[in-house]
């Protein structure tokens, strides 16, 4: 089995993959006992997780789907390992330059590689059945939980899985398979978090309560990429992301000196291959958010326009015009974000020392 499982590395490798390992098919308890603190400490629900599996399981509260997502076992019962595939995300795509003074969102760049490894674990599972082992891809497992556990990276002080060679900007997904191979157990990098706090200070929400803690009712992310009502004190520490947030990986020192890959032809934000992808179709560069306010786009992407818009210091008499002229338009629930877009621009332009006549 040892040269199989070489074959899958080296095949995976071939398809695209910068980081595959192996892990056994355990019941992660630890992660469990992780979630439920976490769930106490913040109050948080199973839709501020981002939880897009959770149709597709048994149970809907939160525990069940934390305690299904923590026994590979529950999603194939013969499995025997688990092998983590990971991609390469920073490319040029996710420079940013200008944003704020050209108008434009920003989207958080590792989403644009969720296609792309999955395509790869999709030619791994074929491999492996063509070889007699049966095989299932997905977000099945708690892939960073896995991976900081095996070594293929360590957790940073934002939550996030920082990896060697590849800071972390790295796409993951995992299959799950009958096959029974050694597991990996690599050296775990180094996260120099020791005496940083760059992250937890750059958190505009406060998100980042904690060391390694993450409040995910006050991230940025998830609250870009779903429905629930926006708080005014925090629509306005939302800067200008329209959807996702990569602030605490552009601020982490173990991202400093990365180079940007050439974009993989696979790349882009493809709805039919990943399904918080269903707002993205068409925006893999950053995009106008003028264009973004427009009945064309998703009420979330225009939502999260006109709150980017409001944030923007560089807005001026054209922002104002174009959020007054979609106001007509637009559903009640997007009423109240123009309306309040709208009036700060306005209240931004006012000279200081002046005040706002309400007669």
């Amino acid at each position: 089995m040892n040269q199989l499982k070489n074959e899958i590395k080296e095949f995976a490798v071939s398809q695209g993959a910068q980081l595959v390992a192996m892990a056994s098919a355990q019941a992660y308890n630890g992660y469990l006992a992780e979630v439920e603190k976490r769930l106490q400490d913040t109050g948080a629900q199973l839709e501020d997780f981002m939880a897009w599996p959770v149709a597709n399981m048994p149970g809907s509260r939160e525990m069940s789907f934390f305690t299904h997502l923590s026994d590979a076992r529950k999603s194939l019962p013969t499995v025997k390992t688990i092998i983590i595939l990971g991609v390469y995300a920073y490319d040029e795509n996710a420079i940013y330059k200008n944003t704020r003074r050209q108008l434009r969102g920003k989207t958080a760049r590792i989403y644009s590689y969720y296609p792309v490894v999955r395509q790869i674990a999709e030619h791994v599972v074929s491999f492996l059945e063509e070889h007699g082992h049966k095989a299932i891809q997905g977000q099945n497992i708690p892939l960073k939980y896995v991976a900081d556990r095996i070594g293929i990276g360590a957790y940073g002080k934002n939550g996030i899985l920082q990896t060697h060679a590849y800071g972390s900007y790295i796409a993951l997904r995992n299959i799950l398979t009958e096959a029974e191979f050694e597991p990996d157990n690599f050296d775990k990098p180094s996260t120099n978090c020791r005496g940083c706090e760059r992250c937890i200070k750059a958190c505009p929400t406060g998100a980042l309560y904690a060391p390694y803690k993450v409040n995910p009712k006050l991230c940025i992310n998830p609250i870009t990429r779903s429905q629930p009502y926006i708080e005014p004190q925090i629509r306005s520490k939302m800067q200008n992301w329209i959807h996702g947030c990569d602030i605490c990986q552009e601020v982490c020192p173990a991202n400093k000196n990365l180079i940007c890959r050439r974009v993989d032809p696979r790349v882009g934000f493809d709805p039919r291959r990943h399904a918080s992808h269903k707002n993205l179709d068409g925006m893999e560069r950053t995009p106008a958010l003028l264009e973004l306010l427009t009945d064309k786009r998703p009420e979330l992407i225009r939502r999260n326009a006109a709150i980017a818009l409001a944030n923007t210091s560089k807005a001026g008499k054209e922002a104002l015009a174009a959020l007054k002229e979609q106001l007509a338009g637009v559903s009640s629930g997007l009423k109240e974000y123009f309306t309040w877009a709208i009036e700060k621009l306005e209240q931004s332009k006012i000279p200081k020392g002046c005040s706002i006549s309400r007669e």
